[in-house]
């Protein structure tokens, strides 16, 4: 058990990730997390059960703020890559001036496919290579909607995304693994073909024990096997035989070196050819380039479809020649040198890495840090970059690669978890580039710790988004329910009404942008009740301050409500059953819909005028303090929306005296 003085803190991505954290842990010990009082904008909380304070756990939202760079942070330590994932758990020291990282957790609930399911690898391997205990927790089974909300299709990730990190954690002597569930919107088949790969409650009680300081071995056999069964599930369910199979993925997961994985995929013999597309422009030699390195017997990594292949290491030599030939003396000698080797395993990794118009593709990140978290260190990792950068770009990576990595996210994958890097594009003048990276193959497991932070550095939209949170989330009693909430780096993953009398729930999935040519995506909605009646909608905008709202916003939050609830819901969810596909017409749950701003306080009369250009029905602005003087929340309301100040002053109350109410 853990000493009840004994508090650990949550660093999330946003206030979201950090109560998505604070609940799993409260499950994971069968408890109740209990809000005390504290600041608003850094909340604290006690995990209780049966009566008993079992520990503290402080809620520290919006990294890159607290006067501690995690980033920066966890590469000093010796990560590749400045990659922060959405939550650090840290626990404090007795004393309380020193933090140290226990785990790092990932909540996904976008839907993983096509190349956003490795989008968030490069994370994974961030921690992994300081020794730093990762859990992934996604869905799957999720819809994809066409232009009208109609259900198109579930997608699922390549298999080859749950199996990294497998390998992962074998290649690192780390906790480095997916869990899954099944998405909200999954069906009842998709639910029992994948019963067996769950792992929520395993992943729970995973957390525990990290927590705890116990043993995790089994918990953590137990999560390898159910991902791995996810791995088969999913290779199964493909139409193409363009994976592994069946208890072929255990039989690679169990090759112990990279060396030896690269021999068993030879003997494989799984096939590679490069899918073309004609989205982004290339250069004149680049599809020449492929042939060569299809003509090398580039074979599969275990999928076929996705933009990584291995060379053997008896073709090397030849491959080596044959980009001499192709490119002649525009080959950088010790490149061709390297290449030749035939030492190590070579990873070849194709990334495109920029949209058509030169601005880097986010999900291509993950793609070296993928084949890495494949297969460790060992291996060589030849990265070809072939997409339309812009000339500043092209000109700093010739330059100086090192100062571009720490300038460019993609950029900082590519160079730091390759061991050479061949750039042929379209936006390249002069041909082909080549870099050796010479980088730090070393892997480092560490304590990472850092003085304990207090305040954040300056006052934002996540210190808004926070107490707006807490506020309707967790005290607005039957009167107000949390429709959706999405903070900086929040997900949207759907607007979620409750019927009043029958207590059903119903989400809409998947939300576009903008709806029409006019509506604009709120950051929050608010469900508020009235008695006997339809419910009213707050739709809710939030920014550092008031002069970034735009003109007549509260006009295009009111239109994207109205045109998201003209169309059925994607999912229901009677009180006390899971959640099911809704088929059936468009409900009536809303008899209005208002629309309000959130923001830092200024003055009286910025909050005046965005009332009035923002045609905005309510204005919230907090005012916070970095000493114990309550936050205070300025509100503002017309005609329209004064039936929430009652509301709000009785949901106030129940932080301890920690927020304020000033009515204007």
């Amino acid at each position: 058990m853990i000493e009840s003085q004994i508090k650990f803190r949550i660093h999330g991505d946003n206030i979201v990730e950090c109560d998505r954290c604070l609940e799993l842990i409260a499950q994971a010990f069968a408890a109740q997390a209990r809000l005390i009082p504290s600041d608003p904008f850094r909340p604290a909380f006690e995990i209780v059960k049966d009566g008993s304070v079992l520990f503290g756990v402080d809620l520290i939202p919006g990294h890159g703020r607290w006067r501690i760079d995690l980033q920066q942070m966890l590469r000093d330590h010796g990560a590749p890559l400045r990659e922060a994932t959405d939550v650090i758990l840290t626990k404090l020291s007795n004393d309380e001036t020193t933090e140290q990282i226990v785990a790092a957790l990932e909540f996904c609930s976008a839907l993983p496919a096509g190349n956003n399911a490795w989008q968030r690898n490069g994370r994974a391997l961030a921690c992994a290579a300081v020794g730093i205990p990762y859990l992934y927790f996604a869905e799957v089974g999720g819809v994809e909607l066409d232009a009208r909300r109609v259900v198109k299709a579930s997608r699922f990730p390549n298999p080859i995304v749950p199996f990294s990190y497998l390998t992962a954690s074998r290649a690192y002597r780390v906790i480095c693994l997916p869990v899954y569930a099944a998405s909200p919107s999954s069906d009842a088949k998709i639910r029992a073909d994948f019963a067996s790969s769950f792992g929520v409650e395993i992943g729970q009680q995973l957390v525990r024990a990290t927590i705890e300081g116990a043993s995790h071995a089994q918990a953590e056999a137990e999560l390898t096997s159910r991902a791995l069964l996810m791995v088969q599930i999913l290779s199964a369910g493909r139409k193409r035989v363009d994976t592994l199979r069946g208890d072929e993925w255990s039989e690679f997961l169990n090759q112990p070196s990279a060396l030896e994985k690269a021999h068993w995929l030879e003997r494989r013999n799984l096939s590679w050819t490069r899918k073309v597309s004609d989205k982004v422009r290339v250069s004149t030699t680049f599809p020449k380039l492929v042939k060569r390195l299809e003509s090398a017997s580039s074979l599969a990594v275990g999928a076929g479809a996705i933009p990584i292949c291995l060379i053997p290491q008896s073709k090397c030599a030849r491959l080596a020649k044959s980009l001499q030939q192709l490119y002649g003396n525009r080959l950088n000698a010790d490149f061709v040198a390297w290449l030749a080797l035939n030492k190590h395993p070579l990873v070849v990794v194709w990334v495109t890495g920029f949209k058509p118009r030169g601005d880097d593709s986010r999900p291509d990140r993950g793609l070296v840090p993928l084949a890495r978290m494949l297969f460790g260190n060992e291996a060589r990792i030849l990265s070809v970059v072939s997409g339309p950068g812009k000339a500043e770009m092209w000109r700093a990576f010739q330059t100086n690669p090192a100062k571009l990595a720490m300038e460019n996210g993609l950029w900082e994958a590519v160079i730091n978890l390759s061991d050479a890097v061949l750039a042929d594009s379209a936006t390249l003048r002069g041909g082909p580039q080549t870099v050796l990276t010479n980088r730090d193959s070393r892997a480092r497991n560490a304590l990472v710790a850092f003085p304990t932070v207090v305040l954040p550095e300056r006052f934002s939209e996540h210190d808004v988004d926070s107490v707006l949170h807490l506020l309707f989330s967790r005290f607005g009693d039957e009167k107000i329910f949390e429709s959706m909430c999405n903070p900086p780096g929040g997900d949207w993953s759907g607007v979620t009404l409750r019927d009043g009398c029958a207590g059903t729930q119903y989400r809409w999935t998947s939300l576009p942008r903008v709806s029409g040519k006019d509506g604009k995506r709120p950051d929050h909605v608010i469900q508020i009740s009235q008695s006997g009646k339809t419910a009213i909608l707050a739709a809710i905008e939030s920014k550092d301050t008031a002069g970034k709202l735009e003109d007549t916003v509260g006009r295009r939050l009111k239109r994207f409500m109205h045109d998201l609830l003209a169309s059925p819901p994607t999912i229901c969810r009677p009180p006390g059953r899971e959640w099911t596909p809704y088929s059936g017409n468009p409900l009536k749950l809303v008899s209005e819909v208002i629309s309000a701003g959130a923001f830092c306080w200024e003055n009286q009369e910025k909050l005046e005028r965005c009332l009035k250009h923002g045609n905005l029905d309510a204005a919230f602005a907090l005012e916070f303090f970095s000493n114990e003087k309550a936050t205070l929340l300025h509100l503002k309301t017309n005609a329209n929306a004064s039936f929430l100040v009652p509301i709000i002053r009785e949901a106030a109350e129940n932080f301890g005296g920690r927020l304020k109410v000033q009515i204007h």
